[in-house]
């Protein structure tokens, strides 16, 4: 995984653009690890940005609209998972305590999160409260039906298993992401 790789999704699969430094990601990256407990990668691991590996970036959604406000909401702690067909990730499933950094629909950084549980499942046994936890919402059947809706494919169903991540917010903790230089 290269520092600079920018995905759709936590778990991968996107357009492989290219996050440059003046995107802010590595500033970012190195305002927020120290809310993981790693103090100041650069004793660590040099100075220059070359030398930094972040970790993956992704935003939610289609469009840059989705985009800003999938970001909103997981700063705002409304939405606490995502899912993605099992199919998509190969041998390369989420684990616990995995970090990456969600970016709005203009690319930029606003929030570090960590995986807290992976679970895959059916499609049809997707429960409430990981639907409502994706999407936002209460946990109920109304959640669940839109979450199918948002989630089937050519079919017009949702088949086969899926990959059910919770995270949490690490950074930033109060309020929406600060500017970074």
């Amino acid at each position: 995984m290269s520092g600079s790789s920018v995905v759709d999704g936590p778990s991968g699969g996107g357009d492989g653009g290219v996050v440059r430094d003046e995107d802010g990601l590595l500033a970012f990256w190195q305002a927020a690890q120290s809310h993981l407990g790693l103090g100041r990668l650069a004793v660590v691991v040099g100075d220059k940005s070359d030398d930094v590996v972040t970790p993956p970036a992704w935003s939610f959604g289609v469009t840059q609209a989705e985009a800003d406000a999938e970001a909103e909401a997981v700063l705002a702690g409304r939405k606490t998972a995502t899912s993605g067909p099992r199919a998509a990730f190969g041998d390369d499933l989420p684990e616990v305590g995995d970090v990456g950094i969600v970016l709005d629909g203009s690319r930029q950084p606003r929030a570090l999160v960590r995986v807290t549980a992976v679970e895959v499942v059916d499609a049809h046994d997707v429960p409430a409260a990981h639907a409502g936890a994706e999407l936002g919402t209460r946990a109920d059947d109304a959640a669940v039906e839109r979450w199918r809706s948002l989630n089937a494919g050519m079919t017009g169903e949702v088949v086969g298993d899926v990959v059910l991540e919770r995270f949490e917010l690490v950074y930033p903790t109060d309020g929406p992401a600060p500017a970074v230089d």
